[in-house]
């Protein structure tokens, strides 16, 4: 009788294990200490500054003008002997229509500010609508095995925290025996310290974040 009275019933008292106050506590500590950590370090790994010894500095044409005055600065600075932009066809700008190519308004911008046009190369792209990083950096490849073979290193100068993504696509295209190293100039609107402060700093680094953990997941090279 017993047994059919247990069999009938539709509650049951089981014995869980769950989390004290400390237990919350230290739950919430370790979130804020993750949070503390992703405002403060995301901007460094994200936009790093590590140049190597070469001859070519490569400029991704698609930056703000304070980038360009950086980049002659550096050029003339450690006695560069080449200088390259790099871009994609423009997605915006009737007026600029003429130059086709974020390389082309950056080569011409150069020229412009007086840079030695001898010294400088604009490799323009076609219409691509993935990769574009990656499909500028193959063409740069293609470039320096026709005309500068010996090339074995670069410097690339890319705009804050696309500076990271940027160098790895630049490294896959190239190849494991080049060198590519990176010159991040930082934003004029917000820090390495404070971007979270600016809806602009905040949107950028978080895309590109988002970006680079696609690129290091995801991303496959190819020809």
């Amino acid at each position: 009788m017993a047994k059919s009275t247990k069999s009938l019933l539709v509650v049951s008292k089981r014995m869980r294990w769950g989390l004290t106050v400390w237990g919350w506590l230290a739950i919430l500590f370790i979130i804020v200490l993750a949070s503390f950590l992703l405002l403060t370090s995301t901007y460094g790994v994200l936009a790093p500054d590590q140049p190597v010894e070469a001859d070519v500095l490569v400029l991704e044409g698609a930056v703000p003008d304070y980038v360009l005055d950086s980049a002659v600065t550096e050029f003339y600075r450690n006695h560069y002997k080449l200088l390259i932009t790099t871009g994609t066809p423009l997605e915006w700008g009737h007026l600029l229509i003429e130059y086709g190519n974020t390389a082309n308004v950056a080569a011409s911008s150069l020229k412009r500010m007086g840079f030695d046009t001898t010294m400088l190369v604009a490799i323009a792209t076609n219409e691509i609508k993935n990769d574009r990083t990656y499909n500028s950096a193959l063409a740069l490849g293609s470039y320096l095995k026709i005309y500068h073979p010996e090339a074995r290193s670069i410097n690339l100068i890319s705009y804050g925290p696309h500076a990271r993504r940027s160098q790895m696509m630049f490294q896959s295209a190239l190849g494991k025996d080049f060198k590519v190293g990176i010159i991040s100039i930082q934003s004029f609107y917000y820090g390495k310290n404070d971007w979270y402060r600016s809806s602009k700093g905040f949107r950028e680094v978080m895309n590109e974040l988002l970006g680079y953990i696609f690129v290091k997941l995801f991303f496959v090279p190819y020809d």
